[in-house]
């Protein structure tokens, strides 16, 4: 009897690590499928270090893209999530010089100078006698954002047209208002010809929404759909939650064996710590454990074999627990990449 908690442990053991090298090849499987889209959508990506500077296009970067990621399509449209919190947002106008991490589009873009910001942050951009605000006719940006132009003769800026946003009467401006909804919109800054354009950070899905919305801003002609809701960007916090729900048990189970010995049950292992019979007592401290019989004398408890038996225990728990714990990880992982693919899909 003393064998089936060890035997019992063995084959879940087994099942664990099955459940999670399955769920791993899962997880590769979608990471594979996800670049497979985005290079038959013309879109390349690479990592992105803490330097600014592009690193090699490995799997994690398309998983993790909070730790660093570039995607840039055929026509120019570039993307880009930095970890570096001088970067990025942080060298828009009125954003410096540190703050936090933000999606950063980049692309050319034929309208005249402008910031396009929320009415509360021109004065971080202008200083305290911002321009007034210019609207784009729709009510619900407007009463957010508003686009804010330099006086004609300010250094640096050219003499503005009468609209300065074409594209929020054009085709594409359904599309434009609600991809600026969906994907957080926070600022666009153009200046000689560049746009740079923030939205919320966003997985991969909403990283290639908002190169869609950077196109559709510069061709606002070609009519489209709004881009649906992306994925979530992945965290550490679930991670963290697994670690603690799956050795949870450790805690429980390793001060609890003893007790269970000590009365008497076979299958944990009391007949392996007290061959000659009696009740097994824990020795604590300096004490030795001993088995106790019932005329009252005591003898040590064959520890050898008791330790024995608890290394094949304990042995195939940690090992089910470990593996059990990465099965609920890469069945994460798989399932927030299988959601980043379906974004892809649309």
């Amino acid at each position: 009897m003393h064998y089936l908690g060890p035997l019992l442990f063995t084959v879940l053991a087994a099942l664990a690590i099955a459940a999670a090298w399955i769920l791993r090849s899962g997880l590769h499987t979608s990471l594979a499928a996800i670049t497979a889209e985005l290079a038959r959508r013309g879109i390349r990506y690479s990592g992105l270090g803490a330097q600014g500077l592009p690193t090699p296009a490995t799997l994690d970067a398309l998983e993790f893209p909070a730790r660093g990621i570039v995607l840039e399509r055929h026509d120019g449209v570039r993307a880009s999530l930095s970890p570096n919190s001088t970067q990025g947002a942080a060298t828009l106008p009125g954003f410096g010089p540190v703050h936090p991490q933000q999606t950063l589009v980049e692309l050319d873009l034929a309208l005249p100078d402008q910031m396009i910001c929320a009415h509360d942050r021109a004065q971080a951009v202008f200083g305290p006698f911002p321009p007034p605000a210019q609207r784009t006719g729709n009510p619900e940006f407007d009463q957010r954002f508003g686009i804010f132009m330099r006086p004609a003769e300010a250094q640096g800026y050219r003499p503005s047209p009468s609209d300065p946003a074409p594209w929020a009467r054009s085709p594409a401006a359904g599309a434009l208002f609600a991809d600026f909804s969906t994907l957080g919109f926070v600022a666009l800054h153009v200046h000689a010809g560049r746009a740079r354009m923030l939205f919320a950070p966003q997985p991969v899905d909403g990283l290639v929404a908002a190169l869609d919305a950077g196109g559709a801003l510069a061709r606002p002609h070609e009519a489209r759909p709004p881009a649906r809701p992306p994925s979530r960007l992945g965290s550490n916090s679930r991670w963290v939650l697994i670690l603690w729900v799956t050795f949870l048990p450790t805690g429980i189970m390793m001060p609890l064996l003893p007790h269970l010995t000590e009365t008497g049950l076979e299958i944990a292992g009391s007949s392996l710590a007290c061959p000659r019979g009696g009740t097994f007592q824990k020795g604590y401290r300096q004490h030795s454990d001993t088995c106790k019989q019932a005329n009252g004398t005591t003898y040590r408890a064959e520890m050898i074999a008791y330790k024995a038996w608890q290394f094949a225990l304990w042995t195939p728990f940690f090992l089910g627990l470990t593996a059990a714990n990465a099965a609920l990880h890469f069945k994460s992982r798989r399932d927030a990449a299988r959601a980043v693919l379906r974004g892809l899909g649309r």
